[in-house]
């Protein structure tokens, strides 16, 4: 089941503190491969979406939003990233 946090009429902050709180966001900051394969999260500012360890930058936790698989992540209207290869 996705986690989405791309409801606009939830402020940016309360967006930012729930994601913050999520053990999945320690993964994607600390570029863990350990979680690789276990969930993606996406970056609505970019339309990508990513494995936990992308080396890429990671976004404002604002701006992400978690999905279980990969093919879930498609279905939302994201795409893989083509710097780490989610697919």
């Amino acid at each position: 089941m996705a986690t989405t946090l791309q409801n606009s009429a939830v402020p940016k902050r309360a967006r930012a503190q729930k994601t913050e709180m999520d053990p999945r966001w320690a993964a994607v900051v600390k570029r863990n491969p350990g979680f690789d394969g276990l969930f993606v999260y996406a970056v609505k500012t970019t339309g990508v979406y990513c494995r936990p360890s992308c080396p890429s930058r990671p976004a404002k936790p604002e701006d992400i939003a978690f999905y279980d698989t990969c093919e879930e992540a498609g279905r939302a209207g994201f795409r893989p990233c083509k710097r780490c290869h989610p697919t």
